[in-house]
């Protein structure tokens, strides 16, 4: 019988041989995940060129490269025989309940996922929220981008229209405009009221499915007042409008030759009261 001894050529082929298969078949798999990389990113990319959406095609761009190499890592672990499967269902775990619980980001995401689970508003709707009130434009997972009525943009997070109150104007019909009408004690308030309501039910802009009224308010010292109510669909020209009734509602009461802020200085009076004189 023939013993060779330890370190011979023949030993280190037996030792070495497992090795060098293994490193081989490693060495395959991490270059086709490679290749598998770079064919998926090259079609993400162009399917991202298609996206209409400028603003969603940057944020897609933005996170669509960095979850698919977080994804490439992972599976390369797998590939080199790191056992995965234990240590990231505990991390998946804690870590969203974490993010959901203890991060504004976590909270947004799932506010935004609610928002749109209850359909609380669409795009081009107008919505107040809080002490904003604006146009819904573009909405994300995280924020809400809202026009407001001077033309400028806030960026709400997903998170306020969650917790707080949210009034969907466009689905109500609109959105309700008061004015205030003061007039003197001694005029005689059933014919004031007769010719207030006929002006408000002869409005052209009202919305047509909410009816303009005016109702009695209180009796101060020197005046009645009287609150008139009426429906527009644009809220960022709420101003205007107020003042057009305003003007609509005095002209009526002075041909009818009831006393108007005699004793309350009812001064203010708009400028514009015809369609030509419509603020763009």
């Amino acid at each position: 019988m023939r013993i060779e001894p330890v370190g011979t050529a023949s030993s280190l082929a037996l030792d070495t041989g497992p090795w060098w298969g293994w490193l081989a078949r490693t060495s395959g798999r991490l270059a086709g995940l490679v290749v598998a990389t770079v064919i998926v990113l090259a079609v993400a990319r162009r399917v991202l060129r298609r996206l209409d959406d400028e603003r969603l095609r940057q944020q897609l761009s933005f996170f669509v490269p960095k979850l698919v190499f977080v994804a490439a890592f992972v599976i390369a672990l797998a590939v080199v025989g790191v056992d995965i499967s234990g240590m990231a269902a505990v991390m998946a775990t804690v870590g969203f309940t974490g993010a959901v619980i203890f991060t504004s980001v976590g909270q947004n995401l799932v506010a935004g996922a609610m928002i749109h689970i209850d359909d609380v508003y669409r795009v081009g709707e107008a919505v107040t929220i809080g002490d904003l009130h604006g146009t819904v434009v573009y909405r994300t997972m995280l924020r809400t981008e809202l026009e407001l009525p001077d033309g400028s943009k806030a960026w709400v997070p997903n998170s306020s229209f969650q917790d707080g109150l949210v009034l969907n104007h466009s689905r109500l019909g609109g959105w309700r405009i008061c004015v205030e009408v003061p007039l003197d004690r001694s005029t005689d308030r059933a014919v004031a009221h007769v010719v207030m309501t006929q002006v408000m039910n002869q409005l052209s802009w009202n919305c047509d499915d909410k009816p303009a009224f005016v109702a009695f308010d209180h009796v101060g010292s020197e005046a009645m007042f009287f609150n008139a109510y009426a429906w527009i669909v644009d809220r960022t020209q709420e101003p205007w409008y107020r003042g057009l009734l305003l003007s609509e509602l005095v002209d009526a009461l002075e041909a009818a030759g009831v006393s108007v802020g005699q004793t309350t200085n009812l001064s203010v009076r708009p400028t514009a009261t015809n369609e030509l004189d419509r603020p763009d």
